[in-house]
């Protein structure tokens, strides 16, 4: 029933209601829901009917005001109105004018469903309705198992199943409170829909973690996540045997100590599927060793000049390298080195190898086996004798002759012995046996190779890295000892090829006497004037400067920059301000072999591969195909100081 007499025309409204009413119609817009009902009774345009009322509008006159006034001209009642706000479902509107009626539910969940239940898989989404009449308008609570879910306050209920905590009943609380908001008047509990989720496998959500290292005496967890329905079940393991009791999803070991070392797994299963989860090796966690210094030489064979050329050093070594980076070792990383640079690359690399510092070095290439493993330059002949080469006995009485405290060379080549149809000669050879000594001793040297003696090193098809250098990547700069690296490099190279047939097998030999990492701390107790000296050589920055041609009067920007991280000996050198202009780059004096490239792509840029064996840059400019003007640009300046080392 209406507060006031349904037949009074809306200019009679008490001023105090009207103004109640207008301010609720301007509420959310309310006033268009009710104007576009209007013109759907009358037929009329409602995109014309609604800017009409929005015109000649001010802080007085509002829309809803307009829209009264239009509908008390078609001699609109309040009775009328009345009918209107209620056809729209305007129950906030209609509170204004109309005395409370209580709240009556006219539609359940579940009306409409055969049954109460419903079965959902995951990732689908439960879709619920309701409605309820009553003024005030009432106000809607959705709840699960009886707790109120947070969020879910409209008449509809859309959520995804992604849960089997989800499951259970689901039901909407009705309440009808005061227009002041200060009392409910009444509270109304719809039907229940009881939600069952279909049967789905275990997918684990949270791995235990890689690696543990717990102090002795120390209590430690280790903790996986799964989700399925049924829940899941847990069983946990250590080295394949069954500890019993633990099944739950948290293992808790209480006051460690060195016989609960081992790799631990969990087994999970629900009656649909089973699954395992990755191994947790657990650790002792011995003391820590430190370093004066980490240093790494990186060298990346594959453009060779007589041989197949490689695919992948060039990514593999940049891929090692960034992640030594990462871990505080300073890196020397280069690319295509002749026989002379690879030696003179290691005896700069050998000067900073001193007390103290870690080394590693790491070569990708093509390389061969004759009593012990050799490295091929990029020179090297097609007819190559052992002499071509650097052996692994060479590098090691290089790198060790300063007693580094650790020293960990990694040869990620084939081990093969050159075939005596291709290269006789080499079998006839007498080789020059180089002895490997510190004035100390040989321990802490880690010697690892992607595969092991008479056997190949592979590019994989189709993969950006080289099979050894994409497994060596994941433990490189994990902070676990040394020797653990290469294990687990091992296995993890074992099981992606296990059932298959196989002939690169990764190995390592070791002298370790104490538990190094990669990744231990560096000291500085003083600095070292050596390594301030490599500091000097590798450091390299972005250079730019103006460059003239005088004989047009024309000013150009250069840059010279790496070509490619990390690798020091390719640089870019890049020409602006010639838009107009077409531009080409020249050796001074010929190179064998060239080492000069046009970037693709690009008509102001070129690249140059061992910059210091160039004598000067020519860069020359032309003009709908004129040249036009030429200057000399002499770029050894703007190298790294350890290229003009490597090439002496």
């Amino acid at each position: 029933m209406a507060k006031i007499d349904e037949d009074m025309s809306l200019d009679h409204i008490p001023p105090a209601i009207y103004k109640e009413l207008v301010n609720e119609l301007n509420k959310n817009s309310n006033w268009q829901v009710l104007a576009y009902h209007v013109a759907e009774e009358l037929e009329y345009q409602w995109n014309s009917w609604l800017q009409s009322l929005e015109q000649n509008i001010s802080t007085t006159k509002t829309p809803a005001d307009n829209l009264l006034f239009e509908l008390n001209v078609k001699m609109c009642t309040v009775g009328i109105l009345c009918t209107l706000l209620r056809d729209c479902e305007l129950g906030s509107v209609l509170s204004v004018l109309h005395h409370p009626e209580p709240s009556i539910i006219v539609k359940h969940p579940s009306d409409g469903m055969e049954c109460k239940s419903l079965k959902i898989p995951f990732g689908q989404h439960l879709y619920l309705s309701c409605k309820a009449t009553g003024i005030p308008p009432p106000s809607y609570q959705w709840c699960h198992n009886n707790i109120e879910l947070q969020g879910q306050q409209s008449h509809e209920l859309d959520i995804i199943i992604n849960s089997c905590n989800q499951a259970g009943e689901y039901n909407c609380k009705i309440s009808q409170v005061t227009k002041d908001g200060k009392a409910v008047n009444s509270v109304l509990l719809t039907k229940s829909v009881f939600v069952d989720i279909s049967h789905i496998p275990v997918v684990i959500q949270q791995q235990p973690s890689t690696f543990l290292e717990i102090k002795e005496g120390e209590d430690f967890t280790i903790k996986c996540i799964a989700q399925g329905h049924p829940k899941p079940c847990y069983q946990w393991f250590r080295d394949n045997t069954r500890l019993e009791g633990e099944t739950s999803n948290v293992l808790h070991i209480k006051q460690f100590n060195s016989k609960y070392e081992g790799k631990y797994h969990c087994y999970i299963s629900n009656g649909v599927n089973e699954v395992i989860t990755q191994r947790t090796h657990v650790m002792m966690d011995l003391p820590r060793e430190k370093a004066s210094a980490k240093i790494a030489l990186i060298i990346a064979n594959d453009d060779y000049e007589n041989h197949k050329c490689l695919e992948t050093p060039k990514n593999d070594a940049a891929k090692i390298s960034n992640l030594l980076k990462e871990i505080g070792f300073k890196v020397i990383c280069l690319v295509n080195l002749s026989l002379e640079q690879m030696r003179n690359a290691m005896k700069v690399f050998s000067e900073v190898l001193t007390e103290g510092v870690y080394g590693l070095f790491y070569y990708a290439g093509h390389g061969f086996k004759m009593q012990e493993s050799y490295m091929l330059a990029i020179d090297a002949p097609a007819s190559y004798l052992r002499k071509d080469a650097i052996c692994e006995s060479e590098l090691l009485a290089m790198l060790l002759q300063n007693d580094p405290t650790l020293l960990v060379a990694i040869l990620d080549m084939c081990q093969t012995v050159p075939p005596k149809e291709c290269n006789p000669d080499i079998h006839n050879e007498i080789p020059k046996i180089e002895e490997y000594k510190s004035r100390k001793n040989l321990r802490n040297l880690v010697q690892a190779y992607s595969t092991s003696s008479h056997r190949p090193s592979y590019e994989r098809t189709n993969s950006k890295y080289g099979l050894y250098a994409m497994h060596l990547s994941k433990y490189i700069s994990k902070n676990i000892p040394v020797v653990k690296v290469f294990e687990e490099v091992g296995k993890s190279i074992d099981k992606l090829l296990k059932g298959t047939e196989r002939n690169q097998i990764p190995i390592f030999a070791l002298t370790i006497t104490k538990p190094f990492r990669l990744t231990d701390a560096i000291y500085t107790r003083e600095a070292l004037s050596m390594l301030n000296n490599l500091n000097n050589l590798i450091a390299f920055s972005n250079k730019s400067f103006e460059i003239s041609f005088k004989k047009v009067g024309i000013a150009a920007k250069v840059t010279i920059s790496l070509f490619m991280e990390p690798y020091l000996n390719v640089i870019k050198v890049s020409v602006c301000n010639l838009e107009d202009l077409e531009v080409n780059f020249f050796n001074y004096e010929a190179t064998k072999p060239n080492n000069l490239f046009q970037v693709m792509g690009s008509k102001h840029e070129c690249r140059i591969h061992n910059p210091q064996i160039c004598q000067g840059l020519v860069v020359a400019i032309s003009k709908n195909g004129t040249r036009i003007d030429v200057t000399l640009l002499d770029i050894q300046n703007y190298i790294p100081l350890i290229l003009k080392r490597i090439n002496n």
